[in-house]
């Protein structure tokens, strides 16, 4: 090979290959900017949505801290069922198992919000019918609606109370233990004991007559 070829043959090479460089450095550049971009949404996605659990409630009892990993959110609101016209109040629980909604999916987590009222070991669904939808509140209170069966059960261990104008039943009411009124009963129709009904006893008390017509000195003829 002659040797004015291998003299020129280096500089040739470093000519193309900055030609490339140039030509391609607006694409690198780019690309490079392009990954940044998928590491930050990559960064972003991993903190909009993450599991954890109540690990603490404000003393205002409207605000909750979520633990996830080792790592807790600062005071955030969590999810109501409403709160408009109609507004629903129930504090989780410390321990609960939320899901944290990131909607900023910033860093600080001020900008989340915590949707609870998912069952973990540690609070499990208290049924497993799927007929029947079942609230309950602590262990002291419950309320079941059985829809294949058409029934509603409250359940209250000390007493529930109705507290209205009017309390209307279409149908019967029926209790298995005693009825106290602290004022007047009223009854359109009849109304009996297990002997017989309260006309039968006016009945009776109406038509009776003592033998010597003295109520205070005899007994009546007719017993009520």
């Amino acid at each position: 090979m002659p040797p004015n070829i291998n003299r020129w043959r280096l500089p040739m090479r470093q000519m193309i290959e900055s030609l490339v460089r140039d030509m391609l450095s607006p694409y690198l550049e780019r690309m490079e900017e392009l990954s940044t971009e998928v590491e930050e949404l990559r960064r972003r996605m991993q903190l909009m949505i993450r599991l954890g659990h109540i690990s603490q409630v404000h003393e205002s009892h409207q605000l909750v801290k979520i633990k996830h990993g080792e790592l807790d959110t600062p005071f955030i609101k969590w999810f109501a069922q409403s709160a408009g016209r109609v507004s629903h109040y129930r504090c989780p629980t410390v321990g609960e198992q939320a899901l944290i909604l990131n909607f900023a999916a910033g860093n600080t987590g001020l900008q989340s919000i915590a949707l609870v009222g998912i069952d973990s070991s540690q609070f499990p669904f208290p049924v497993d019918n799927p007929a029947q939808i079942m609230t309950t509140y602590g262990d002291k209170c419950a309320e079941i609606w059985d829809m294949d069966a058409g029934t509603l059960t409250f359940k209250a261990s000390e007493m529930i109370k109705l507290d209205t104008k009017l309390v209307h039943a279409t149908k019967n009411v029926h209790a298995d233990n005693n009825i106290d009124a602290g004022k007047n009963i009223h009854a359109k129709g009849e109304s009996s004991d297990k002997t017989r009904t309260m006309q039968a006893d006016r009945d009776i008390y109406n038509g009776h007559v003592h033998p010597h017509g003295e109520p205070k000195t005899s007994a009546p003829e007719q017993q009520q």
